[in-house]
Formats: structure tokens, sequence, C-alpha cells
């Protein structure tokens, strides 16, 4: 666990205590997070300055990052986790029944890794205790583990002193610890199950970036995720052409309209696979450029528009001209070092100091909480990968391939959870097993892997729950672009539980195309410092590989 300390001391009256933070995954480290984007949260979304003040938490769930005992599959040998990582990489996407196949015998071997490993812990076996219910139970020992601490240095205090900073009534001051909590992506899952599994442990819950939990626990699984994320490409292309720049969108001098650019997008990316382009690496070798390659990447800018657009559509122009550099660099960077590992330069630990994020540990989590997929026939995978294409030709193989992870998956969590996912009526006078406020939900408008649709499910199954719908494009409202209006709705609802209104929409403060969304200018308008603002909404290349499906990153 990790705090980041409020900006008042715990005794002052606008202290408003403790907000957990979850960024999703899974497999994601909330302790990296909150160490690179915690100061924001804080300052931004939370914090009333001189009204209502906030410590943030976060931690690393179980199995994941610097907890103990960790799921690692390769624990003892770097080369082979590589090795491997090079292998499944380069089996390419789940589009033929020998894709799959050999895909299967990977998964194959990965499992029997991960049960060898698991096994051998020096710290314990932890697979089958990983998953999200028990995750949701850790979370309430948190929360009742820092109320004892509070309670403890409170009665150390002097009397006369806690009179004197006697805390308002709305600061929920009861005998029973409820979590104020900030999910996002597949924190928006675990949060849900928080609250059905415990209604009476919850002050305040906002969950933006929303998945189906039903979708998510049940049956093949994830397979309402991508429906707005061709919408959400289609928007990019019809976006870039209302800019009218063609500095902004070089389109507008080769394509007489969106569609016909996006026509001639289909075709480029349809020849690569047929007939991958060999092309110079950014290392100095050469390898095959693949469609699904340049899906991939595209697929990963759509989860922040505000970031990517600007040089998605330069490089698209380019390589759709037969001019592949950017993407062949882009693409390289999934592409596992084994020549790092081979000289001893692999590592547990990113350049930043953090652990690196291992794909099993997300592994761990989904396939526990999961219905059991294990041993289905290669027909059955065909009919899991059409579905998904179906659904987004961008990322319909990448999407299958999650829920591949569980295709020989040899563990059975331990404790499982598979709903009811709802809450009762809140109640303001803190009744047991109600929550002292209703849920609040967040979308931003087209969000390619957790649709506004699944939010407002998912708040139809909470009692007085509210969705605030953001007029941005991307993933979740709060890391798709600045919205002051959301920002302030957030901090009322955490301070007063105060609601907004049904069918409460949202502006983008700023948007994909606009000149005024440069990180120093729009930074000086929220006090915050140019380099933390540039972490979350500035500018940068979409090639970056994306580690977990539903997480901030």
């Amino acid at each position: 666990m990790i705090k980041l300390p409020a900006a008042v001391p715990d005794d002052d009256s606008t202290f408003g205590g403790t907000v957990i933070v979850n960024p999703g995954g899974p497999g994601l480290s909330g302790v990296s997070y909150l160490v690179e984007k915690g100061t924001n949260i804080q300052k931004l979304l939370v914090d009333i300055p001189g009204t209502r003040h906030y410590e943030i938490v976060s931690f690393d769930p179980r199995g994941v990052g610097r907890t103990t005992p960790s799921v690692d599959c390769f624990r003892s040998d770097q080369l082979v986790r590589t090795s491997f990582a090079l292998e499944n990489q380069g089996r390419g996407p789940l589009d033929s029944e020998k894709a799959i196949g050999y895909g299967l015998g990977l998964m194959g071997f990965q499992s029997l890794r991960c049960k060898e490993e698991d096994a051998l812990n020096p710290d314990g076996e932890a697979i089958k205790f990983v998953n999200t219910p028990s995750v949701a139970r850790d979370m309430v020992e948190m929360v009742d583990k820092i109320d004892e601490l509070r309670t403890r240095e409170k009665n150390n205090e002097n009397s006369e002193e806690n009179k004197t900073n006697e805390k308002p009534e709305n600061n929920m001051d009861v005998t029973v610890a409820r979590i104020q909590y900030i999910g996002w992506s597949y924190g928006s899952v675990l949060g849900n199950y928080f609250a059905s599994m415990f209604p009476g442990r919850v002050g305040r819950m906002v969950l933006d970036g929303v998945m189906d939990p039903r979708d998510y626990a049940a049956g093949s699984g994830w397979l309402s995720n991508t429906q707005d994320a061709d919408k959400l490409f289609a928007h990019f292309w019809k976006s870039c052409f209302k800019t009218n720049s063609y500095e902004k969108c070089p389109f507008l001098k080769t394509d007489k309209d969106w569609e016909a650019a996006q026509k001639r997008f289909h075709k480029w990316v349809n020849r690569l696979d047929e007939y991958p382009m060999v092309v110079n690496s950014s290392s100095g070798g050469l390898m095959a450029l693949r469609g699904e390659d340049i899906r991939r990447i595209v697929a990963n800018a759509l989860y922040s528009p505000l970031q990517h657009f600007l040089p998605l559509a330069q490089a698209l122009h380019q390589g759709m001209r037969e001019s592949p550099d950017q993407w062949s660099q882009w693409a390289a960077l999934e592409i596992p070092k084994l020549g790092d590992a081979l000289r001893g330069k692999g590592s547990n630990v990113s350049a930043s100091g953090m652990p690196q994020v291992k794909d099993e540990q997300g592994a761990a989590v989904l396939c526990g909480d999961g219905s059991d997929i294990s041993n289905r026939a290669i027909d059955w995978w065909t009919g899991h990968v059409s579905q998904q294409r179906k659904q987004s030709k961008l990322f319909g193989f990448s999407w299958a391939s999650i829920r591949f992870k569980c295709a020989t998956w040899p563990f059975r969590a331990n404790w499982d959870f598979q709903g009811p996912f709802r809450t009762p009526t809140h109640s303001a006078n803190l009744e047991t097993d109600r929550p002292a406020a209703p849920l609040l939900f967040l979308s931003s408008q087209l969000d390619p892997v957790t649709p506004f649709s699944l939010a407002e499910e998912a708040a139809s199954s909470h009692a007085g729950s509210v969705i605030v719908r953001q007029k941005s494009f991307g993933h979740t409202a709060w890391a798709s672009a600045p919205s002051k209006c959301t920002w302030k709705i957030v901090a009322d609802y955490l301070s007063q539980g105060t609601m907004p209104k049904n069918g409460t929409v949202c502006k983008a403060d700023c948007g994909p195309w606009d000149a005024k969304c440069n990180a120093f200018e729009v930074s000086k308008n929220f006090d915050v410092d140019e380099t933390a603002w540039k972490a979350m909404y500035g500018v940068e290349q979409p090639g970056r590989v994306r580690r977990t499906p539903l997480g901030l990153e």
C-alpha cells in the first residue's frame, strides 16, 4: 500500500478521510499509478481547496507488483520468459484453426510453467487466491485498519483539542468504517464486486470506464466491450477531415472524404495480412510488418485520442503511401528483446524502479474470476474469435486473445462470486447493509473498450445511481480529457454525497485536434505542473506497448 497525505492534518475540520483508488488492469500496480498520477488525482479530481481535502491510498492487489506471494510463472529464468513472449507474439492473430491450435500449445506450456512455479513459490501458493472477490475482501480489511489507526491516534490526542477540531457531521464518523473509492476500467469491476458483496461498507463509490461484471464473470466472457471501438475509429476519420487543416489532417490532400480514406486504410491493412511488408526495424535488422501489427497500434491509439490522434494521422498518411518507417518503429516496440535476456539485461524492475507488469498476473485474476473455459475445442475458439471480429474489425483478434489466456488454465479460484451485482437503496442514516450514498458512474462519449451502454446497464442494478456522460473520446472520462464539470461533480459527490441529475452531460475542456490542448498552456489553468499534466494529457506517439486491456497506463 502507498499513501499520498492530505494537504491538511487529520484533525483539520476540512479533512475528508481516505480515498482508495485502483487504476484497473487486471494486473496493474496501484502503487506505481499513485506515484505517477496521485498528485493530479488529489488536486484536480477530489479536493475542494479550503473545504475538503483527502489522503489518497492505493495498493498492489494480490499476486501483483510488490505483493508476496506474487504470481510469476518464469521466476527462475528471464530467458525462458522472453522466449515464450517472442514465440507467442510471432504466432500472430487467431485467424485460422492452425493459429488457434498452435496457440493452444503455447498456452499449455505457460499453464505448466505456472503450475510448477506456483507449487515451488517460497512464499506459498498464490494463484488460486488472487481473484477479484478476494481483493474486495482485502479492501474491507484496509478500510478497517485505516479506521483503527485513525481512531487510535485520535484517542491519544488531548480531549480538549479533539473538541476544538470536531469534524462536521457529513464526514461519516461512525462505528462501521466505509470505503471512499474511485475505480477506473477493471477498477470499476473491482468496485462493483465490493459494492455487491459488502453494500453496508460503501461510503462513496465512483466507477469510471465501466465493464459489465456479468459478462466479465460468466460464459465465454468479454463479449460486450468493443461495441463502440469501430465507431470511435470512424470518428477519428470524420473529425480529422473536419479540422480543415492540411497540417493536422494530411488526408485532405489525398482523399475526397473521410469514408474514402477509411476504406483505403482497410484495403492497406488487409493487403498486409496477405503480404506482410519486409521493413527495417529500429534496431537495424529486418522485420515483417503485418496487418495485425497496424490494427494493434491503432487500437492502442483509440484508448487516448487526446494524446494520439495527431501523430496517428501523420503516421497513417505516410504508411498508406508505402512509407512505413514510423510503423516499423512502433511495431518493433512489441517484439520482446531476446538479446537483452541473453546478455542478462532482462529485469523484473522497470527503468523507473517500479515492478514490471507480468502478463500471467492479469491472467490469474481474469481466469480465476471467469467461467472455466479450459479444454475447449478449436472450433469453440473459432466461434469466439468470430464473435469478437463481428463486434470490432479493429479489436477483434486482440480482444479474443484475452480469454484465450484461460484456454488451458489449470487453476480455479478458492473463493468465487457470481453476483448478483447490485446494491439496495442507500441510507443517509447509515443503516446496516445499505450504501451511504448511491454509486456514481462516469463514461466518455465513445470508449473503445468500456462503452457507455455498459455503464447504463451496470447503473440500472444499483438503486439511485446516476451516470455522467463526458463529451470526450477514449477510455474513461478521467483519462480521456480534462473536464472541470466532471471533476466538480466527483468532488461534490465525495464531499456531500451530492448526486447530479439523471442524463447529466459534461463537456470536455479540450479535444484531440485542439491547439489549446497544449500541455503547458492548459496546465497553467489547473494548478498542476507541466510534467504531471503531460503524463496524463500530453501528445505522445501511440506505439507504446499496452500491458493490460482494462487499465490506465
